[in-house]
């Protein structure tokens, strides 16, 4: 599940990454209104799959330090 939520991050930044080249060299492809929606959309995303990514390693974490009996 980890790997699953890396990778979409990666996915995201590149997605992004192409979206904002492509806007740079190609302005007539996508208007310059749906291109900030879009790129505010990917941060969003990004966002949401960093939280996810901090809260699974977090819980991961609790989770093994559980089950060597270190926490109650």
């Amino acid at each position: 599940m980890h790997k699953s939520i890396l990778a979409a991050l990666v996915l995201v930044v590149l997605a992004s990454a192409g979206l904002t080249i492509t806007q740079l060299w190609a302005p007539e492809i996508i208007g310059w209104d749906n291109f900030v929606k879009l790129i505010i959309t990917f941060g969003i995303l990004a966002l949401v799959l960093g939280f996810l990514a901090v809260v699974k390693a977090d819980f991961g974490e609790h989770k093994k330090l559980k089950d060597d009996n270190y926490l109650d």
